[in-house]
């Protein structure tokens, strides 16, 4: 037998056992490290994930509680907004009733009509005094006066209503009411309680002086009661120079 094969084939076993061992060194170095290296990697992942839970859990917790605190906010400040446009609502309708009051509204209801005018007598006799034939100021203001007396809560002459600043005067011929001239006939409506208005017109102690020239003058002197007597707005203004807030 030929010693040289054999000592190859020797060599080469040895070389098999060598690589199988050194293979094995690897395996089995492989098998213990691996645990060792990744089971802290998990560990810490599990741990970063817990801590993001519970970070998020408490921003939950305290959106929550801010969504709470507006809701409730906002529940107080509807609750403000309702009072506030009651308040509003009340404070409107107290202003609108004002301003009927003070006759900035137009209104309608009840009432009389009555129509004044100057005397048709086309001949007069001699030395007649012609005031006695024509209609003054005076008896428009006596005619409104009594209204207001008997409880009237809107009056108008020639469609110019009559407040507390109206001025009804005389210029020449002619009659003023709101700085606004009039011509004749005059027509003054008053709104309120017809039958007491008329009556108060009726009594033979009211109005006696215009009575007697509508007689005897034949000045136009009519009153009428209305079902619905419809009083236009104040167009004016109510301008004050003088008067002013207290202290």
């Amino acid at each position: 037998m030929n010693a040289k094969p054999m000592l190859s084939r020797l060599g080469w076993n040895i070389a098999l056992v060598a690589a199988g061992l050194l293979l094995g060194f690897i395996f089995a170095a492989q098998w213990n490290i691996t645990p060792e290296t990744t089971q802290p990697a998990s560990l810490s992942s599990r741990e970063d994930l817990a801590d993001t839970i519970r970070r998020l859990e408490d921003e939950q917790t305290a959106l929550k509680g801010r969504i709470a605190l507006l809701r409730s906010e906002l529940t107080r400040l509807q609750d403000e907004s309702t009072e506030s446009s009651e308040l509003l609502d009340e404070l409107a309708a107290d202003l609108e009733a004002q301003r009927i009051v003070a006759g900035l509204r137009s209104v309608r209801g009840p009432g009389i009509r009555l129509t004044l005018g100057d005397s048709a007598v086309e001949n007069l006799p001699p030395n007649a005094d012609l005031n006695n034939y024509i209609l003054h100021d005076y008896d428009i203001r006596d005619v409104v006066n009594l209204l207001w007396a008997s409880n009237a809560e809107a009056v108008a002459v020639n469609e110019e209503r009559v407040v507390g600043t109206t001025a009804i005067y005389c210029v020449g011929n002619t009659i003023m009411v709101n700085d606004t001239r009039l011509s004749p006939p005059y027509e003054i409506k008053a709104i309120g309680d017809a039958n007491k208005l008329d009556a108060t017109l009726a009594d033979a102690a009211s109005l006696a002086e215009l009575k007697a020239r509508a007689k005897v003058y034949g000045l136009q002197y009519r009153a009428a009661q209305q079902a619905e007597l419809t009083v236009p707005a104040f167009q004016g203004s109510f301008a004050i120079r003088y008067a002013g807030p207290a202290k």
